[in-house]
């Protein structure tokens, strides 16, 4: 009878992929008939439906792009969002949209690829077996969806921002606005003025370690041809991985930290147990990297982001709210099509401390947020020069990990050199646990890494952004607490600079 009911439920799909009744009906299908048969036995939509019913049920939802509604082969990020848009734009234009619109749901698919693997990998060994099939499953289904379906499916592409407007409104957010606006110009005059050192005065201000990429203190840069790497229908990049490691190699900076104590090392985020929290390992130097991509001046522009990670940030007293459990720091730089870095930005972990530093190919223009409290581009360096760019020192303070100064590879060594290993960041989503009993990701269902909480959390909740201070996943990086900006908003450049 189960059969029966999720066989005819089935058969009101009108297009495999776009389902015209609710999952959640097909949820409780599915999980019934698993009783009586195998999960092979199922449609493709069910067995899709079924799984993701059994990583929810485990909070093991890898949470750093959105699901597609009604189409559970596919998932999200704000890239695809604006992706949808320009398909629609050139259907509407009359144009030939079949290879866009492939590429399109390609992209996508590519994402609730990466996703699942990492979903299941720590759901367990079991759980391995039948991913193939849900993979081929999830290829079908995508295979068949064409430029006619354009409308349904723009409908379901969507990526929440990470403000929660209910806390503004509950913490009266346009007078609690004003006082973090005070506070962030008082950070701004106490820490961007390091900007203004050179290496002498750097080199002096204490005991730094160097941590590079073996090899890439031979004072040149490796030579990589960005044009013959292929792309997309939209002109994106699109790399094996063989190729990103290399060109993520090519550009790599060298993080020089000023070490006062361990919490000062870089490493690489390690889970003992399930349910434990996790620590950075500063035995295994490692920096982190991804490929990521900005709409700019009109075309797509790669970006290669680097991310390192410290065992935490050390309290300086005993209400120091900036202080807590692990630290990150992310450098990302966006290359034009022939792979010279025309500007980099910043953040922490959290999302804080947003700079860019344009190369002299750009310049400002007036951004919207220029003539209120909200908060808009920081250039502390003013323009950077492209080759400095592209294989820069980031100095790195003790203690905050603020980042203090970025200058070209200089003939001061550090005190200590530590080679470091480079890592694709998407294996944080599936760590192996040191008690050897399986994968857990650095992340929890809500984007975030358990135990990174700060006390800032207490006072900053008014401003609209979940657990301020924490560590989180990519794609949920609020970047201002006085406006509304996301890290990866895939037009953030063009809002503040444009080309000479």
């Amino acid at each position: 009878m189960i059969r029966e009911i999720c066989s005819g439920f089935g058969a009101k799909v009108a297009r495999i992929g776009i389902l015209t009744v609710s999952l959640t009906g097909l949820f409780g299908c599915a999980a019934r008939q698993l009783e009586t048969a195998d999960i092979s036995q199922m449609s493709c939509s069910a067995q899709l439906a079924f799984s993701a019913s059994q990583i929810d049920k485990h909070n093991l939802r890898n949470k750093e792009a959105a699901p597609v509604p009604a189409f559970p082969f596919l998932r999200a990020n704000r890239n695809s969002v604006l992706m949808g848009k320009q398909v629609g734009a050139a259907i509407a234009g009359g144009q030939a949209a079949d290879v866009l619109f492939a590429d399109w749901v390609a992209q996508m698919r590519g994402l609730d690829r990466a996703a699942r693997a990492s979903e299941f990998r720590n759901l367990g060994d079991a759980s391995m077996s039948s991913l193939a099939r849900l993979e081929d499953c999830a290829d079908q289904m995508a295979a068949q969806l064409v430029p006619a379906d354009y409308q349904v499916l723009s409908k379901s592409v969507f990526v929440p921002d990470d403000y929660l407007d209910f806390q503004r409104i509950a913490g009266f957010y346009p007078l609690t606005a004003f006082a973090a606006h005070f506070g962030y110009e008082g950070w701004k005059r106490d820490n961007l003025g390091s900007f203004d050192l050179g290496p002498d005065a750097l080199i002096g201000l204490g005991a730094w370690e160097s941590y590079q990429l073996s090899g890439q203190n031979d004072g040149g840069a490796a030579t990589l041809a960005i044009e013959d790497i292929r792309k997309d229908a939209f002109g994106r990049l699109v790399p094996t991985a063989i190729e990103l490691e290399n060109i993520a190699r090519a550009y790599a900076p060298e993080f020089r930290v000023r070490v006062q104590s361990d919490s000062d090392r870089i490493g690489h985020p390690s889970i003992s147990a399930k349910g434990a929290v996790a620590h950075v390992d500063i035995d295994q130097s490692t920096i982190f990297y991804r490929l990521g991509h900005t709409w700019f001046n009109d075309q797509w522009h790669p970006q290669i982001i680097y991310i390192v990670w410290f065992p935490e940030r050390p309290a300086q007293g005993m209400f120091d709210i900036l202080a807590g459990h692990l630290d990150a720091l992310i450098w990302r730089v966006t290359l034009d099509e022939k792979g010279a870095p025309i500007i980099a930005d910043t953040i922490h972990g959290c999302g804080c401390y947003h700079l860019f530093f344009p190369s002299p190919s750009l310049h400002r223009i007036e951004a919207p947020e220029d003539g209120d409290i909200r908060e808009t581009a920081e250039s502390p360096a003013g323009a950077v020069v492209s080759s400095v760019l592209a294989r820069p020192i980031l100095w790195i303070d003790a203690v905050s990990h603020y980042l203090m100064a970025v200058t070209i590879r200089d003939q001061y060594e550090a005190h200590h050199t530590v080679a470091s290993a480079l890592v694709a960041e998407q294996q944080l989503g599936s760590l192996a646990l040191g008690d050897g009993t399986g994968f857990a990701s650095l992340y929890d269902e809500d984007g975030f890494v358990p135990g990174t909480e700060r006390l800032e959390r207490f006072i900053l909740w008014p401003l609209g952004i979940d657990k301020p201070g924490a560590m989180r996943q990519w794609g949920h990086h609020a970047t201002a607490f006085v406006g509304r900006r996301h890290f990866d908003e895939p037009e953030l450049l063009g809002r503040y600079f444009d080309l000479k």
